[in-house]
């Protein structure tokens, strides 16, 4: 693990990084060192019947990385630093062409998968039903391109990744233990003057029966890329070339097997640590790598591993930074440390709880560090409210830094990198809850706390969501969608949201009183979506006297979807009562009291559940007391009964976890994608609920 020497470094921080490491776990017998790598989906075992998929890496020397596939002795790359490929070369041939690799998965030996490592080392597959057993995961490669297309004779690498070995959080396997291997070449010299030398002494070895071996010189840019592949023969060696190196170089033995490299022999010769003497390890690395501003993929900074365990890299550009742990070898990441980013992650996802599956269309696998927009922008109003000043800072710098150049938010991001995971989802009920808080910290009382004002961003914002208001007036959902792991980012939401529409209001009101309507029109546009939401047939029913969950509109015709849930109760209450609309926020508060307040049968704690399926939801929908939106209706109950509130809060508040955050749910609601992970959104607005009337605080939000 890497320990940072300055608590305070942070994206903003110029100079040295500095810092220290320990070393990887002692080695073990079990699980047998494997060159494969899941990092996806995050918990096994799967559940049986449900879909996944599945992605990882393989390690560097066993990768089809471009330039490592395709290269026969003497060829000229077309350009330098890249290989001439054609596909009839792209396997081992016996003679001196590296080979394509894959990822074979099996459950307890029955087929379910063969993937193709990309040219990144990257691997990805997707099961549409996963049966019952063990999985496991083999490297192979093959002699011919057309044993590869018939799946025959199968050539494994290494040892298979199994399910028996490594149950639970796939994480605590991405990393390996470390041993420092013999030197497999000595006195190596690099002549850069062309002809492109490379000389040094191979030491002995002993290859496995029935094998060859060679060594294998990589060139190492943004990735690793062949520069030759010669014979080894033990003793003094000369590898010449007429085209540069291109980067840093790598000597590798590797042993083959039909032309193709199935292992590694020895320690990896690696310049910049040789360079470094016996001060650092001969293949171990730190990278430094800007996740904000740094180019994709490749290290800003390259230093080798000191054997003091101390680390140092220069912080250029600025930005989120982050420090790894690398074995040189197989470029395998046996530790890290990132700097906050100043971004909340949504969840806590426990290792007995996968969060593995892609949910509808806008979630994905592996969310364990996922920062929802809309978590955000309630989690700033907290911050705000509670008066912590640094950590609102950094929340709203991250906000204005993830924006996209068409003034939108994503639905979704990463904690630790600051780019957008999907740029191109965006949702129109985030994009307003974020403008909203941005027009919040944009208050006098705030307003001096950020070093960038947050109005223009707000302002943005706005405009971006107001470009999806449809034929009846009111905002449709946005745009985006992942279908089975692909992003379509030019899909067009095309359902509008009560929801939705409420939070846009919020925001289109606040605007108008800090600033006026302008040439937007802020009140006018504010007006339009009230009008909307209220028209019987379209956001209102009259029938009932309640909000519709939703609808879509097409050809300028309605149709609502029939259906309700909780936050068209207790929000819709609120916004009611802002309306002046105070018998009809009564009557949607009450309704909602009658059919979604539960209590749970094992702990007798009270809350309001999410779905109810006498509004349209499956009749198998799991009641469960739900915080975030409990907590929503404390606020709503504050404006007419603020005892009642009080006392409702006083029942929440019993389901708390020690560290102060809530379950997402009580009980997980498989069929509405309902789980109990530990959650930010829900004290936040626990934060929020103990404001208003019948406390000493004052409200900042819905006033």
């Amino acid at each position: 693990m890497l320990a940072p020497g300055d608590p305070a470094i942070d994206r903003f921080s110029t100079g040295l990084w500095t810092g220290t490491f320990t070393m990887p776990a002692a080695p073990r017998e079990v699980p047998v060192y494997c060159p494969v790598i899941v990092t996806a989906p995050l918990y096994f075992p799967l559940l049986v019947g449900r879909s996944a998929t599945f992605n990882g890496l393989v390690d560097a020397p066993f990768s089809s990385m471009d330039g490592w596939a395709g290269r026969r002795d003497g060829e000229e790359p077309a350009e330098a630093g890249r290989p001439i490929g054609k596909a009839a070369t792209q396997f081992g041939d016996g003679r001196t062409n590296w080979g394509s690799y894959y990822v074979v998965g099996s459950v307890d030996g029955t087929l379910q998968f063969i993937a193709r490592v990309a040219a990144n080392r990257s691997w990805k597959a997707k099961v549409s039903k996963v049966v019952a057993g063990s999985w496991s995961f083999q490297l192979v490669t093959y002699a011919s391109a057309a044993a590869a297309s018939r799946d025959v004779g199968r050539i494994p690498v290494g040892a298979a990744w199994l399910q028996a070995e490594r149950p639970g959080d796939v994480r605590h396997y991405w990393t390996v233990s470390y041993v420092e291997s013999p030197p497999q070449f000595s006195d190596v010299v690099l002549d850069g003057s062309g002809p492109f030398v490379v000389r040094g002494t191979l030491n002995g070895f002993t290859a496995t029966r029935g094998r060859s071996c060679k060594i294998l010189v990589t060139s190492e840019a943004d990735g690793e890329y062949a520069w030759a592949l010669a014979d080894a023969v033990p003793g003094v060696f000369t590898i010449s070339r007429g085209f540069p190196f291109g980067g840093r170089i790598r000597l590798r033995l590797v042993e083959l097997r039909d032309g193709c490299a199935v292992r590694v022999l020895g320690q990896v010769w690696a310049e910049e640590n040789a360079a470094a003497g016996a001060s650092c390890f001969p293949d171990l690395r730190i990278e430094y790598r800007s996740l904000t501003t740094g180019m994709p993929g490749a290290p800003d900074s390259v230093v080798p591993a000191r054997r003091d365990r101390t680390w140092s890299v220069r912080l250029a550009p600025k930005g989120v930074g982050r420090v790894s742990l690398v074995d040189v070898n197989t470029q395998r990441i046996c530790g890290e440390y990132t700097m906050p980013s100043g971004l909340i992650r949504s969840f806590i996802v426990p290792a007995a709880d996968s969060g593995q599956r892609p949910i509808k269309d806008v979630y994905y696998d592996a969310f364990n560090d996922t920062c929802f927009l809309y978590d955000q922008a309630v989690a700033l109003i907290a911050l705000l409210q509670l008066g912590e000043r640094a950590a609102a800072r950094r929340l709203v710098d991250a906000l204005l830094t993830v924006q996209n150049a068409d003034g939108s938010f994503p639905f979704a991001n990463q904690q630790a990198t600051l780019s957008a995971h999907e740029a191109g989802i965006i949702r129109n009920g985030a994009q307003s809850w974020v403008c909203y808080a941005l027009l919040i910290a944009d208050q006098p009382p705030y307003r001096d706390w950020f070093a960038e004002r947050p109005l223009g961003a707000a302002l943005a914002g706005l405009d971006y969501a107001l470009d999806y208001v449809n034929a009846k007036g009111l905002v449709d959902g946005g745009r985006g969608r992942i279908v089975d792991g692909v992003l379509e980012p030019d899909y067009v939401v095309p359902w509008w949201s009560t929801e939705h529409n409420i939070d846009l209001w919020w925001a289109l009101d606040l605007a108008h009183r800090l600033y006026g309507s302008g040439s937007v029109g802020y009140a006018a546009r504010a007006d339009s979506l009230k009008a909307a939401l209220l028209q019987d047939g379209l956001g209102w029913d009259a029938a009932t006297g309640l909000f519709w969950q939703g609808g879509i509109v097409s050809n300028g015709v309605n149709k609502p979807d029939g259906m309700r849930a909780l936050d068209t109760h207790s929000w819709g209450a609120v916004l009611l009562e802002k309306w002046g609309l105070g018998a009809e926020a009564a009557a949607s508060l009450a309704r909602a009291g009658e059919h979604y307040a539960v209590t749970d049968p094992a702990t007798g704690l009270r809350g309001f559940t999410t779905f109810i399926s006498l509004d349209g939801y499956p009749p198998d929908t799991i009641t469960s007391p739900w915080y975030e939106g409990s907590l929503g209706v404390v606020i709503a109950l504050r404006n007419q009964q603020p005892a009642k509130a009080t006392e409702l809060l006083g029942k929440l508040v019993l389901a708390q976890n020690p560290d102060g955050s809530y379950p997402y749910a009580l009980r997980d609601d498989p069929v509405n994608e309902i789980h109990t992970f530990p959650c930010v959104i829900a004290p936040a607005w626990n934060v929020l609920a103990w404001s208003g009337p019948g406390t000493s605080y004052p409200r900042i939000v819905w006033t």
